[in-house]
């Protein structure tokens, strides 16, 4: 017995529709091969775009990752771009060592100097890092300290005493 013409066809129309991809995401392990991983869209079947740098100093990630030790002073908490200066309160002057933290968005570096010394810094990039230094008594007897970095480098930061400091 033949087996008819219509069961051929609809048999061949499954194995095509299985094939082309037009069947569930399953059908296509017949083939012997493992689907590629999905991949991740912003909802409008888009490939969501890389990483964009930030153009505000608000949009940059907080400096702070984790909470400050109990007992710690905020001295300063600023934010910007390019140069600045600012005067730590005479408490500073008293600590045993003071904390920074930042994070920077530029293509250039961001750098804290007293006295003309520089005390800490970093390479900026895109954003997304965050710094932090510990600088020691013995480099913090100048109140007086800038941000140096270029006009197109935005920056936030926090300046804080830590306990018994």
């Amino acid at each position: 017995m033949k087996p008819s013409l219509l069961a051929v066809g609809l048999s061949t129309l499954v194995l095509v529709s299985a094939c082309s991809g037009g069947a569930h995401p399953r059908a296509t392990a017949t083939h012997g091969t493992t689907p590629p991983p999905a991949k991740a869209t912003t909802g409008t079947g888009a490939m969501p775009s890389p990483v964009q740098t930030p153009t505000k100093p608000y949009r940059l990630p907080d400096p702070v990752q984790s909470p400050l030790p109990v007992g710690s002073k905020t001295l300063y908490t600023g934010s910007g771009h390019g140069a600045r200066g600012f005067t730590l309160p005479a408490s500073a002057g008293k600590a045993s060592s003071i904390t920074v933290m930042w994070t920077c968005a530029g293509p250039s570096k961001f750098n804290i100097t007293a006295a003309g010394h520089t005390l800490a810094g970093s390479q900026c990039g895109d954003g997304t890092g965050v710094f932090g230094a510990k600088i020691p008594h013995a480099n913090v007897h100048e109140l007086v300290w800038k941000f140096a970095a270029d006009n197109s480098v935005i920056w936030r930061i926090v300046v804080t005493r830590t306990p018994g400091g």
